[in-house]
């Protein structure tokens, strides 16, 4: 768990106790909070969304908005990547056992830290690997030379690389 401003944190006790009761949610997650969760960005995270009480049900639905600027896993290029993603959480203060605590979002202080809940879930929705390219060609293994601008002229004809 990141150590993060208190900013970020919200009482939700009184969502829990009255039924039917909304809360808008609309934030900007600054650059020094996306940077300690290796999340830096080109334009920083935007959150909007809604806490409702649905008959006793603390749901959390919300849209996040940013471009991370990341390296491509093969060549090292620098990678602009747009997120726009919509998630979904179930909140609860405790669970009835340990098997439960990954289908809801745990909040046993009745405090939710909403930048926590949104880089845990950007960090979650990332693609495994990172590309410049569908077909980014990477670094030359034996030069270092990135392919996709030059050609080095390397004989890599024994080595076999494989990108998945």
């Amino acid at each position: 768990m990141q150590e993060v401003s208190s900013e970020y944190r919200i009482s939700i006790r009184s969502l829990l106790l009255r039924p039917d009761e909304k809360k808008t949610l609309s934030l900007e997650i600054n650059a020094e909070t996306t940077a300690s969760y290796g999340l830096p960005c080109v334009k920083l995270p935007r959150l909007d969304g809604l806490l409702e009480n649905r008959a006793g049900i603390l749901m959390m639905n919300y849209h996040l908005d940013c471009v991370l600027a990341l390296e491509c896993d093969r060549c090292l290029a620098p990678v602009e990547m747009p997120v726009s993603v919509a998630f979904s959480h179930v909140i609860v203060t405790e669970t009835a056992s340990e098997q439960n605590d990954a289908e809801y979002l745990l909040a046993p202080d009745a405090m939710l830290d909403l930048a926590e809940v949104a880089m845990t879930d950007l960090r979650l929705s990332m693609p495994t690997k990172i590309l410049c390219s569908p077909d980014c060609k990477g670094l030359c293994p034996i030069c270092g030379q990135n392919r996709n601008l030059t050609d080095c002229g390397c004989d890599t004809g024994d080595i076999t690389l494989s990108y998945q």
